[in-house]
């Protein structure tokens, strides 16, 4: 074989060796710059996910701050409107025991204390029964209720004195039963009864 002929057919070996790896070169590349698409696909497909999943969660967390907030808003209003009711009946109850007092003491023209208060010693008379009956109320009734004592009969005024804002109580001879006809108790019965009605008279459905 002559050196041309060597020459020629080194160099179709190499021109085929060249091809084959062109080729492979070529598949390889082809083949990274495909996984490397994935990659980076798959990279911004994670990156989206975080950020959604970021943003829910952000959305998800300030929604329930809100709620929250809200919540204790709530809360508190409901609370100041407790404390608002509360002080309303407070002071409808301290107008109710001083307009009591105001009466107990004579100073309202349109009620004659006096005989309100006879008629609850005629009600406690009623109450106990026969026997000596002893009439304890305020320091400051102690003159009218003697008075009231010698208008009945077997009817005395006990040595103490209660602090109330008017009104007797009664007790037999023994002091072992009493009967309770005072202002304070009969406004502590009436509230116990009608104070439903009271809070719907003053706030309807507040």
């Amino acid at each position: 074989m002559s050196e041309v002929t060597e020459t020629a057919d080194s160099q179709a070996i190499v021109r085929a060796i060249l091809k084959v790896a062109e080729d492979r070169a070529g598949a390889i590349l082809e083949e990274a710059r495909r996984r490397a698409r994935e990659i980076v696909e798959s990279a911004k497909k994670e990156a989206e996910q975080i950020v959604r999943a970021r943003r829910e969660r952000a959305e998800r967390e300030m929604r329930e701050e809100i709620a929250r907030r809200r919540s204790a808003a709530e809360v508190e209003a409901n609370q100041r409107i407790l404390r608002t009711k509360k002080e309303i009946i407070d002071n409808l109850i301290r107008m109710l025991q001083e307009r009591l007092q105001s009466i107990a003491d004579g100073e309202d023209p349109n009620w004659n204390y006096r005989e309100i208060l006879r008629n609850y010693c005629l009600e406690g008379i009623k109450a106990l029964g026969e026997g000596e009956i002893y009439l304890i109320g305020r320091e400051k009734d102690r003159e009218l209720l003697e008075k009231i004592a010698k208008e009945l009969k077997n009817v005395k005024v006990d040595p103490r004195s209660l602090p109330i804002i008017g009104g007797v109580v009664l007790r037999d001879s023994r002091d072992e039963r009493r009967y309770y006809n005072t202002f304070d108790g009969r406004l502590r019965d009436y509230l116990e009864r009608k104070m439903p009605y009271i809070v719907e008279r003053i706030f309807g459905g507040v």
